[in-house]
Order: structure tokens, then C-alpha cells, then sequence
């Protein structure tokens, strides 16, 4: 698969030119095969991913090649999905259990938030602060770009968790009414769940109030 940018500034050629070269290496090469191209667009870049599908694809069939897989990706792009002519699937990681990044995006609202981290509050040592027992080593310092803490909890949603240690969540009260007492249970939307899902060895699937399943994390920590 030859990754393509089109505006996203991650990874990939820039040109159809680069990537029809690049095809032309993995043809001469008898322990490659290639089999199409890799997109992940901007909400916006559509129309500009399309005339760089159009060109590259122009040049690669002219080499004798067919891209038969082209995918685009992205959850914030579901609502973009098939926008692009010739793609033959969409990735969209994220989508199985949205967090608080696609909150911010407007890919999802609360209610379709799958995954929550059920933490306790251990201290309440002031009025307007408050201690979690869920730190860094379970919500993980990945911001996912948001600048107002690191998790939403959905009862208390305009309490802050602003600072971690490594099992214990800080928070801040301030801007709260109604605040948490101590043995309060509460829901934490992550920030980003694709790295907390990596921090656990298993999940607990609820319906309503009643475990369902247990989902062991295969690859929980795996790096090869």
C-alpha cells in the first residue's frame, strides 16, 4: 500500500508523481506486489485527495498495475465516507468506542461513547479540589490535543481532572456545583481510548447494570 498525504501533514508522498514512482519501484521489485493506495484526508481536503486518486491511479495503470485496495480513514471523516470515488473501504478506528477527542470534533456525542474508566474519589481534602484513584498509569498523559484536562466525567462534567501521578487523578472543583464525595464511583470518557485500551489486560462489557462479557486486550503492551 503507498500512503498518500493530501493535507494531513502525518506521513506519505506529497504528489502523485512521488507516488506513481514509488509504485514503479515495488513493480520491479519481485518481493513486493503492489496493491493500492492509503489515504487518510483532512475534513476538507476531499476534493483535493480525489484529483490526487485520479492522477495517481492515470499513472500507475500505465505501468500495468491496478490499485485494488483504496482506503480512506478517519472517524471524524464518517460523515465524508464514500466522498471519494474509487475507494473501496474506509478505516475508522476511533468509531468503536469514540472518546473525548471525537467529543471535541463533533464525530460523536456523549451517549455514543462505548468505553468509560469506572474510578473512585479517595480524597476530598478541600472544597474545590478532589483525588481520583485513576492516574497516568490508566488514563495516560495523552492529551489527544485537548487543553482542558484529561478526561470527561460524564456526572460531574464540569469537574476537571488536571494533573496526574502515576495512579491517582487530580482534580479540580472549582467550576463544579455539584461535587463528587469521597467513595463516589464515577465515569471517565479518556481523553484518547485507543491508548487507555492498551494500559489494561481486560474489558468489562456492561449492559445496563449487568456484566455481559469479559474482553481480553491481546495485544495489551505488545510492541513487535
Amino acid at each position: 500500500m503507498i500512503e498518500c498525504d493530501t493535507g494531513r501533514k502525518r506521513a506519505g508522498v506529497e504528489t502523485p508523481e512521488e507516488a506513481i514512482a514509488l509504485a514503479r519501484l515495488i513493480k520491479d521489485r519481485p518481493l513486493l506486489r503492489f496493491e493500492g493506495f492509503l489515504f487518510y484526508p483532512t475534513e476538507t481536503s476531499w476534493p483535493q485527495t480525489q484529483r490526487f486518486f485520479n492522477d495517481a491511479a492515470q499513472g500507475i495503470r500505465e505501468l500495468g498495475l491496478e490499485p485494488r485496495i483504496v482506503s480512506t480513514g478517519g472517524t471524524p471523516n464518517l460523515p465524508n465516507m464514500g466522498k471519494l470515488e474509487g475507494a473501496t473501504e474506509h478505516r475508522a478506528g476511533t468509531y468503536i468506542f469514540n472518546d473525548r477527542m471525537m467529543l471535541a470534533c463533533g464525530a460523536a456525542a456523549p451517549d455514543d461513547c462505548a468505553l468509560s474508566v469506572f474510578a473512585t474519589v479517595v480524597s476530598r481534602a478541600a472544597p474545590e479540589r478532589g483525588i481520583l484513584d485513576a492516574g497516568s498509569k490508566t488514563l495516560t498523559a495523552d492529551t489527544g490535543a485537548l487543553d482542558d484536562g484529561y478526561g470527561l466525567i460524564l456526572e460531574y462534567p464540569q469537574a476537571k481532572i488536571k494533573a496526574f501521578a502515576e495512579e491517582h487523578g487530580m482534580l479540580d472543583l472549582s467550576r463544579s456545583n455539584d461535587r463528587p464525595k469521597v467513595g463516589d464511583v464515577v465515569r471517565v470518557v479518556p481523553n484518547h481510548v485507543c491508548v487507555v485500551v492498551n494500559m489494561v489486560e481486560r474489558m468489562i462489557a456492561v449492559r445496563s447494570d449487568r456484566i455481559v462479557d469479559v474482553l481480553p486486550v491481546a495485544a495489551r503492551g505488545r510492541l513487535t
